[in-house]
């Protein structure tokens, strides 16, 4: 990627981050957390991005699935919910 390809592709990526940031309906949480990921250096930001995914993406499709959410047919990224059962 060349280094002009490379400034484009950022101003392009932060246009849309502050597009998000404008949108009423982006949650507090998440207006917060890119808010403070520019205060971040990007290769540390870019790990803790991928240990968030693999911490929180199974949490909260196993929540889903337990609760039988019911807007939920598909499950998460491919997870296929399973019906609530009691947790000794």
């Amino acid at each position: 990627m060349s280094p002009c390809t490379a400034e484009i592709d950022l101003i392009s990526a932060e246009r849309r981050i502050q597009h998000a940031l404008g949108h009423p309906a982006l949650s507090g949480w998440l207006k917060d957390t890119l808010r403070s990921a520019f205060e971040r250096e990007p290769l540390a930001l870019a790990n803790d991005l991928e240990l968030l995914g693999h911490l929180l993406r199974p949490w909260t499709e196993a929540f889903i699935a337990h609760e039988g959410h019911p807007r939920q047919t598909d499950g998460v990224h491919g997870a296929t919910p399973g019906t609530p059962c009691d947790v000794a």
